[in-house]
């Protein structure tokens, strides 16, 4: 493909995600992708979208296997649950793939897929989004340039995504048949059986729906900051058996260096608050997130120091670019120039493999699967 070409891509999975951020930026993006097909379970939806995004019915599918059979050049995953099936699929079919996080469940679906893609040839990027977003990369080149820092904290508190989801019109039909929905379900707690044993149906749900569906962001963006952490030294979810819990963990990298995160669902409060901040002795660094459901807010980069015997403290508003926006440029250069994923499958793999240490060091009662190898 030439730098100008314009990928056909296919969408699988056309929920709150596609219809807030990544459809509207497709067609915005008009002379780097042509929507050319959509699949999803919902019928209805399917039709919608379809008409709104002059997808004609011969290319809507209700199964996407039916989309991969066209002659799209890549896909685009956003369906729920892990996305170990369509991925696998598309790469056997000779297609590129942007797969949201999570990419999958287990560590044995993430080596499947890794082998897949480079059987295949295809190029595989992972959603990461705020990997790509302008306000990120400046605070990570100032975090990368500090001396000898002693102490990351990661604060997410968060809000009911309704508050944010309703002000987008997000459709949503109901009309996914029943044994189709069961299907589904039923390949899902199989995946959590092997992920994390036979542990409380409330903890089930926080591994995939909190430390999959959430915090996978910031233990992707703790990594690219500060390297690898080494152990997670402590663990605690609280309340017992909630679907709404708060998570504090504690890890450990090389040296000196510790990483203190806290993920607590918090939920009448309209006010999304994600901050990662790391510190030395001499600077200080905090970036400071807004919420993923809304467009073109700058990610704010705080940044203290001492100078002159004085406290100066800088505040940079880098861009108006919107992180998934910028994702989806960054996928294109993939596709058409080659380049290396920022964000592969090697580094969402290593993403499940810390949560699953996190979850490991909670030990909860009836952990089992890999979660519970990893704890050793």
């Amino acid at each position: 493909m030439s730098e100008t070409e314009r990928i056909r891509i296919g969408v699988i999975g056309c929920g709150t995600v596609a219809q807030i951020m990544h459809l509207p930026y497709l067609r915005s993006l008009s002379e780097q992708f042509e929507i050319s097909a959509l699949s999803d379970l919902s019928p209805g939806l399917l039709d919608l979208l379809g008409d709104q995004y002059g997808v004609p019915p011969a290319r809507r599918f209700l199964d996407y296997r039916g989309l991969l059979e066209t002659d799209v050049d890549a896909v685009l995953v956003l369906s729920g649950g892990s996305h170990a099936p369509q991925v696998l699929a598309a790469a056997e079919a000779g297609k590129h793939i942007l797969v949201e996080k999570p990419l999958c469940f287990t560590l044995r679906e993430a080596d499947e897929i890794e082998a897949a893609v480079s059987r295949s040839g295809v190029r595989l990027m992972v959603a990461y989004m705020k990997r790509f977003d302008p306000g990120f990369r400046h605070g990570q080149r100032l975090v990368r340039a500090m001396r000898e820092p002693r102490y990351v904290q990661i604060n997410t508190l968060h809000p009911s995504e309704d508050q944010y989801i309703d002000i987008h019109g997000v459709h949503r039909f109901g009309d996914i048949p029943h044994a189709v929905a069961q299907r589904v379900e039923r390949a899902q707690e199989e995946l959590l059986d092997e992920a994390v044993g036979g542990i409380s149906d409330a903890l089930r749900f926080v591994y995939h729906d909190v430390f999959l569906g959430s915090m996978v962001h910031d233990i992707n963006a703790l990594r690219s900051l500060v390297g690898e952490p080494t152990e997670v030294l402590f663990t605690h979810i609280w309340p017992a058996d909630s679907e709404f819990p708060s998570v504090t963990t504690v890890l450990r990298h090389t040296g000196n260096l510790r990483t203190a995160y806290t993920w607590t669902y918090l939920a009448e409060v309209r006010d999304y608050f994600e901050e990662i901040a790391v510190f030395s002795s001499a600077e200080r660094i905090r970036v400071q997130f807004p919420s993923p459901f809304l467009k073109h807010w700058p990610t704010p980069v705080v940044a203290q120091r001492m100078e002159n015997g004085a406290l100066v403290e800088e505040r940079v508003e880098v861009s108006h670019a919107e992180a998934f926006r910028e994702e989806l440029l960054a996928f294109h250069e993939c596709v058409v120039s080659g380049v290396r994923p920022l964000t592969d499958v090697s580094d969402a793999r290593t993403d499940i493999a810390v949560l699953q240490q996190i979850l490991a060091a909670f030990d909860p009662p009836g952990l089992g699967g890999e979660t519970k190898t990893s704890r050793g």
